[in-house]
């Protein structure tokens, strides 16, 4: 029996549960009230718990989205601002280390190379899992968090998992059967996907008897213009379609189901958890807690802020801030735009001519809100990999510290460049799809339109690259460097366009320049080895392709290219080293295949090597030099016969470059 004045035990803390959509409008939801959604688990778990109806995201874009998210903060404070070159500051608490310190379990899975954990949102979770080379399928994702609950929730301890789901993001390609149920709305499909990813893991809750003790959170980082105002996905404009985002909790017999019509924040998410689960409130946080909101209360916050500042970074146009109450939206713009959205909520009729005492009032309020300054901006440098990367994502331009800014009065407003916008993005889809002459003509399109836009500048010198008219290339790029002055690639690649017209000591001036800027470009430093290889400077070399390995451990081609040279040094046993590492990270490479063969060769194991040359020619059948090196091993094996049939390969194939098939003709005279 418990004694007089002994204490009732502690109750234990609820598990916390949060999904973020990626690139997920509210209006593409059942539950928002599109009644062509596909979207059945997240319409029954809104009407099982709390739906915010109007929840304004603080960026349209991915990572200064997620940290408003873990922070409460607008990104005016945190200094995330933009993906990529930004990274959250380790001084600044987060949801997840609040709860780490509370005694939570914590992981994360994300599902974008956007949110890698060197951008600082891995802090706080135990396990933090990013395993993406650029983006993976939200069934991947739904899969390792699932079994990282199974081993976990017999633990005891209470526990925080975030998952985040990227499968909205353009392009949009549903797997089946999504697909076929949306073959002309491939971003609803992609959706309607996402959507059975979430049941598919609040299933596993519910197989593990967790359901009960888990708050459970869903809200979108930002939406998707849809083509809406002339944008084709998001980052330019902070209009509804990109900043409008679906948010509902669910927390089952602790939250009654209710709708609450009242305009809150994305920020305003993690107090709330914290409130919830009767944790103290993160230190600096912008957002409030909206529990009593949620519980029939009145009070939400007095107004919404948005920005973006991708306009800027990438092309030197205005940035865009945004602030708005229940009823009126002011976007601070060149031109000022003011909306009724009690009335207007598709942002089409711009009030701001006719209302500038209100346009004058929400104005002092954005510049109270903000300090009137643009705020923290928490840089980082942007590596070569990494930019190659968001390229890949779609999130592409000069966004590089240095571009050389006009002055505020200078800014052209993206509502009049949306469609230089557009033509830019058209000719950089061009040159990436090897179209490289239509991705120039496009691109000359934008400059006569923007003739300092660096974006544009770039994406041309890019095809003329391609085009192989590369004195022409080079002109660009250093048109470009004037517009950039800190860009270390602009360097590069003029180095590049040096090698390939024999230049070597112009080539190796010009990584010197590059690696001034960036003293950790791995490229800059593998090209620059590379060329004092094949002038013979074999220490030297080596010394360089060893740093760009050191920058990027991972770089399976790196290991390559310093295997080479050491072959070329006579060391071996390094060489054949650097080749089996190089297999390790990368066991189909061709160029691994071809690089073990001439190991193997050095050491007159002449029968290995033609096994190998063999395999990197099974891998990659054009590679000529490779197959020349083939025959040639076959003839000191003595297959005479099979050499002579490579060299009539390579002697009658039009496509094999001239030397090769200059040199293969001799060996059959």
């Amino acid at each position: 029996m418990c004694a007089a004045g002994c204490r009732p035990a502690a109750p234990t803390p609820p598990n916390i549960l949060l999904i973020t959509l990626d690139t997920t409008r509210a209006d593409h939801l059942g539950t928002y009230g599109d009644r062509e959604a596909r979207t059945p688990n997240l319409d029954r778990l809104a009407s099982q718990g709390v739906v915010f109806e109007h929840a304004v995201a603080a960026a349209p874009i991915t990572l200064p989205a997620h940290v408003s998210l873990f922070t409460g903060m607008y990104p005016f404070m945190h200094g995330v601002r933009n993906n990529g070159n930004f990274s959250l500051s380790d001084r600044l608490p987060t949801l997840a280390t609040a709860l780490r310190s509370a005694g939570y379990g914590t992981a994360a899975f994300v599902s974008a190379f956007v949110l890698d954990q060197r951008y600082g949102l891995a802090r706080g979770f135990d396990e933090y899992d990013d395993r993406v080379s650029l983006e993976r399928r939200g069934d991947r994702t739904i899969a390792a968090a699932a079994d990282w609950l199974t081993a976990h929730a017999a633990l005891g301890t209470p526990l925080f998992m975030w998952v985040h789901l990227y499968d909205a993001h353009d392009p949009y390609d549903p797997p089946p059967p999504f697909r076929e149920l949306f073959p002309d709305r491939a971003y609803d499909g992609e959706i309607a996907f996402d959507d059975a990813m979430v049941g598919r893991l609040l299933d596993r809750f519910d197989a593990l008897g967790l359901r009960r003790s888990t708050i459970i959170a869903v809200v979108g980082d930002h939406g998707e213009s849809l083509a809406e105002h002339g944008e084709a996905t998001h980052g330019m404009f902070v209009y509804e379609s990109v900043l409008r985002v679906p948010m509902m909790v669910a927390w089952q017999g602790h939250l009654p189901p209710r709708r609450v019509p009242a305009v809150v924040r994305a920020i305003d998410l993690a107090p709330t958890l914290l409130d919830l689960a009767s944790q103290p409130a993160l230190p600096g946080a912008q957002g409030q807690s909206l529990a009593a909101l949620a519980r029939g209360g009145r009070i939400g916050p007095e107004s919404a802020y948005g920005e973006t500042y991708f306009p800027l970074f990438y092309m030197n146009w205005a940035p865009l801030r945004s602030i708005q109450d229940g009823r009126w939206k002011f976007i601070d713009a060149p031109a000022p735009e003011l909306y009724d959205l009690s009335i207007d909520p598709g942002e089409q009729m711009n009030l701001a001519p006719l209302e500038p005492a209100r346009v004058a009032a929400l104005r002092r309020a954005l510049d109270q809100l903000t300090g009137g300054r643009a705020g923290v901006m928490s840089r980082r440098p942007i590596e070569r990999d990494t930019a190659q990367k968001l390229a890949a994502l779609g999130y592409i331009g000069a966004a590089e510290s240095g571009v050389a800014r006009t002055p505020d009065s200078g800014w052209r407003d993206p509502k009049d460049m949306i469609g230089v916008f557009n033509q830019i993005r058209r000719a950089n889809a061009a040159v990436e799809q090897r179209r490289p002459a239509e991705g120039e003509r496009i691109a000359r399109g934008a400059l006569a339109r923007d003739p300092d836009n660096a974006f544009a500048t770039i994406v041309l010198a890019n095809a003329e690259m391609e085009q192989g008219r590369y004195r022409d290339a080079i002109a660009t790029y250093r048109r470009y460097a004037e517009l950039v002055p800190l860009s270390a690639d602009a360097h590069h690649r003029i180095a590049v366009c040096f090698s390939r017209l024999g230049d070597v000591d112009r080539a190796v001036a010009e990584e010197d320049a590059a690696l001034a800027i960036d003293p950790r470009d791995a490229e800059a430093h593998e090209l620059r080895g590379g060329l004092l290889a094949g002038r013979g400077r074999l220490d030297e070399a080596v010394r360089e392709l060893r740093t760009a390995i050191e920058i990027e451990p991972v770089n399976a081609l790196f290991r390559i290219g310093l295997a080479r040279a050491l072959i070329t040094a006579g060391r071996l046993d390094e060489a054949e080293a650097e080749v089996r590492r190089a297999l390790e990270l990368h066991p189909a490479s061709a160029d691994a295949h071809a690089a073990s063969a001439a190991v193997a060769a050095g050491r007159n194991r002449f029968a290995a090597a033609a096994a190998e040359y063999e395999q990197a020619l099974r891998l990659r059948p054009d590679y000529d030099d490779v197959r020349f090196d083939f025959a040639r091993t076959l003839e000191r094996l003595g297959r005479r016969e099979e050499a002579a049939a490579e060299y009539r390969r390579l002697a009658s194939n039009a496509a094999t470059p001239p030397e090769i098939r200059n040199a293969a003709r001799q060996r059959l005279r």
